[in-house]
């Protein structure tokens, strides 16, 4: 099994529309970095509770890392919180997300923080 581009193409688009498929030497980065694996993230921003929105974006996330595991591709989530509103973000909020993805049954691989 090869994974090359972000989503497989429709029948009937054209392959220079492909825009999620990656150069070569892109793709050898990529690999390089990931070993492979699918990678994808789950970035609440800490300035509140989660609400169902998030729900939905975590099952997704951490449900197609998953998926890949389960097919034998690999797969992680990586929990990024993103404070693009610094003044409201408190560590209340925080560890409540941190917990809530846990109860969830959620497991990311590492966290990490960006602003």
């Amino acid at each position: 099994k090869k994974n090359i581009q972000a989503k497989p193409m429709r029948d009937g688009v054209p392959e220079y529309q492909n825009y999620a498929k990656n150069t070569a030497e892109g793709l050898a980065e990529h690999l390089k970095a990931t070993a492979g694996k699918y990678v994808t993230r789950f970035p609440p921003e800490p300035n509140g509770y989660l609400h169902i929105g998030h729900a939905k974006a975590m099952n997704f996330n951490f449900g197609q890392a998953r998926l890949a595991q389960a097919q034998g591709l690999g797969g992680e989530t990586i929990m990024r919180f993103d404070d693009t509103n610094p003044e409201a973000e408190k560590q209340e909020y925080i560890d409540s997300i941190l917990k809530n993805v846990s109860w969830l049954g959620n497991k990311p691989v590492r966290v990490t923080y960006s602003s």
